[in-house]
């Protein structure tokens, strides 16, 4: 319920929910690559801009919500 994870976005679908923007994405955590992979929604105001495939992320999780989601850099990966 309250952690993180590092994770690869494999796709990105944007959506609203009662005119608020969020992301569904089709994730995988870097820690276990052969992991099926989960879906993911995050807020657009928990990320400093869209997400695209491919990018490395660390999602912020508090009572199971994602509450950012913040660009990994080369040097911070685990």
């Amino acid at each position: 319920m309250i952690g993180s994870w590092q994770v690869l976005v494999h796709s990105v679908r944007p959506y609203t929910i009662h005119g608020d923007l969020y992301f569904e994405l089709t994730v995988t955590k870097l820690d276990e690559p052969a992991t099926q992979g989960y879906l993911v929604r995050v807020p657009q105001h928990a990320i400093a801009q869209p997400p695209n495939p491919g990018a490395k992320l660390e999602l912020t999780f508090l009572m199971g919500q994602i509450t950012a989601a913040k660009v990994i850099e080369e040097s911070q990966k685990n």
